[in-house]
């Protein structure tokens, strides 16, 4: 007795190929997203800086000029960047998650600003609050988000 031959399953195609629902944030629901959790992070290292403990460390005044960098050359382009990628990802956890990874990045700010002393390693303090508040921002930028239909665009 032979053993059957193997079938191989079919190749899984979508549904249509034509244009596919995508997410469309509005200007206000950016400014949630992305300026609301700089703004709240660059207040958490002005708060650190004036820790009159941490003082004797050294400043943490090019602290608070790092993370405003960090927001502009870094979180700008990268969470365009996330909107644009995921833009046919109608799941906004996905967004959220993605958002996450750039506030991460931000720990990298600090590490190549090359300021000495405390700076460096304090690139987990700025890394992952930033990862939680701009997550934190791009989820309360859900109900600002709206799923545009294809069909619906076209009967308009």
């Amino acid at each position: 007795m032979t053993t059957p031959i193997p079938v191989k399953p079919s190749r899984r195609t979508r549904p249509s190929s034509g244009p596919r629902a995508r997410l469309k944030m509005s200007l206000y629901g950016f400014l949630v997203a992305w300026l609301a959790p700089n703004l709240a992070m660059a207040a958490l290292v002005l708060v650190l800086n004036l820790i009159p403990a941490l003082q004797s460390y050294g400043s943490l005044a090019p602290l608070l000029t790092v993370v405003g960098v960090a927001g502009m050359v870094i979180g700008l382009p990268m969470c365009l960047l996330v909107n644009w990628l995921f833009r046919f990802k109608t799941n906004q956890w996905i967004h959220v998650l993605g958002y996450a990874l750039v506030g991460m990045l931000y720990g990298l700010a600090v590490l190549f600003s090359g300021a000495g002393g405390l700076v460096p390693m304090l690139i987990p303090v700025v890394g992952f609050p930033a990862a939680i508040l701009m997550a934190l921002g791009r989820a309360l930028a859900r109900p600002l988000v709206s799923q545009v239909r294809p069909e619906a665009a076209a009967a308009a």
